[in-house]
C-alpha cells in the first residue's frame, strides 16, 4: 500500500477507485472495486455498508446488470434497517427513481419495496 494512503484502509482505496471508474462514466470497471469495498467494510459500520452497498447498486444498474442490482439494493435495504440517514434515504430514492425506468418484474417489486421503505422511512 503506498505511504499516501496508510490512513485508509483497503476498502476506503477500493471505494475511491471505483469512484474514479464512476466518474469517468466506466461503472462497469468499477464493479469490482465497489464489490471488494463492500466486503472489506465489514459490520462494524453499519451506515457506511449500507450507503456502500446502495452504491453498488446503483453502478451495477448503471452498468447494465439491473437484476444483480435489485438483489444488491434488497440486501442494502436489509442493511438500512435502524440507520436514520436523510442522505442514505436519498440515496436510495434516486436508486429507486432510476430502477423504475427497467422494465421488468424483478425491478418493478424492487421499486415497490423501494417505495415501501422511503415511505415509512430509514428508522
Amino acid at each position: 500500500m503506498p505511504d499516501w494512503a496508510r490512513f485508509a484502509g483497503p476498502f476506503e482505496v477500493d471505494y475511491a477507485t471505483a469512484d474514479m471508474y464512476v466518474r469517468a462514466k466506466q461503472p462497469e470497471r468499477a464493479v469490482p472495486f465497489l464489490r471488494a469495498a463492500v466486503s472489506g467494510i465489514g459490520g462494524d459500520l453499519r451506515r457506511n455498508s449500507a450507503s456502500y452497498r446502495v452504491r453498488l447498486a446503483g453502478v451495477l444498474l448503471a452498468a447494465g446488470e439491473a437484476e444483480e442490482a435489485c438483489a444488491e439494493m434488497t440486501t442494502a435495504l436489509g442493511a438500512c434497517e435502524g440507520i436514520s440517514s436523510p442522505r442514505l434515504l436519498d440515496k436510495v430514492s434516486r436508486f429507486g427513481r432510476a430502477v423504475a425506468r427497467v422494465d421488468s418484474a424483478v425491478a418493478r417489486e424492487c421499486g415497490d419495496r423501494i417505495r415501501e421503505t422511503v415511505r415509512g422511512g430509514i428508522t
